[in-house]
């Protein structure tokens, strides 16, 4: 059995930023749209790598699902995600940053 992976059970919900906090990350699938308790909401499977709300994320990373209502993901990124093939690989294999500004804005840079 060497060499095999298992994983069983659903990953957990990375915790939300605060106004001025951000994270490192990688995308590691498309957004999806998922209805929570409190309504739609986009489910993105991610490998968190920095966190202000984590303390020890291994050198490896941490997988996680990010579930937000952030408006970037509808207005900018499922839309690149659908049309353009060359970012949607980008996207994959990028880092990214996710930045909350004071007003509470979700900002993604990599």
């Amino acid at each position: 059995m060497p060499g095999k992976k298992y994983s069983f059970g659903s990953p957990s919900r990375m915790k939300a930023l605060e106004p001025g906090q951000t994270a490192t990350l990688k995308f590691l699938d498309k957004p999806k749209v998922v209805e929570t308790e409190y309504g739609e909401k986009y489910s993105i499977s991610i490998l968190l790598l920095s966190h202000p709300h984590y303390s020890s994320i291994s050198s490896k990373g941490m997988e996680l699902v990010w579930e937000t209502k952030a408006q970037v993901i509808e207005k900018d990124l499922v839309p690149l995600l659908k049309n353009n093939p060359e970012f949607t690989k980008d996207y994959l294999e990028h880092k990214w940053e996710v930045r909350i500004d004071d007003g509470g804005a979700v900002r993604i840079e990599g």
